[in-house]
């Protein structure tokens, strides 16, 4: 429970520093970390297993740009505002469902075969059984 406040106080902090602009009709930049976020209608009208929503963002190509991968808590903790309800993402964002999407955070190292979800409606992360269909939606660290 430690850790988990301690990333909560932290994404606190990054998400106040946080500068989203619209880099294109498909992905929108954070400015105070680089990130780039996939915000194509993809995000809300397609779902995967774990492994597929893994696999989709792998190969993804947006706007010519590739690298693309399944954000983690930290990286989600990023663009998640919980100060606002329904979604809770930035005003920037255009696509969302009120609904899971993936993390590439495992329950238990993957031995349960659940993975975490971010609930775009309220900003929760729960386990989900990772052969369901959620959302994704891909980002990319330009600074790897």
């Amino acid at each position: 429970m430690k850790f988990f406040k301690t990333v909560c106080f932290c994404a606190a902090l990054t998400y106040a520093n946080a500068s989203f602009v619209s880099l294109s009709e498909n992905i929108i930049k954070d400015e105070s970390t680089n990130y780039l976020w996939q915000d194509s209608p993809d995000v809300q009208t397609k779902t995967f297993t774990y492994e597929e929503g893994i696999s989709y963002c792998k190969n993804l190509t947006l706007d010519n740009q590739t690298g693309w991968e399944v954000p983690g808590f930290v990286e989600f903790f990023t663009i998640v505002n919980f100060k606002r309800y329904d979604p809770t993402l930035p005003n920037e964002f255009k696509h969302y469902v009120a609904d899971n999407y993936w993390s590439t955070k495992k329950f238990g190292h993957g031995a349960s075969g659940e993975a975490f979800v971010v609930y775009f409606k309220t900003g929760a992360f729960n386990r989900e059984k990772m052969d369901k269909k959620f959302y994704i939606r891909c980002y990319k660290n330009p600074n790897k």
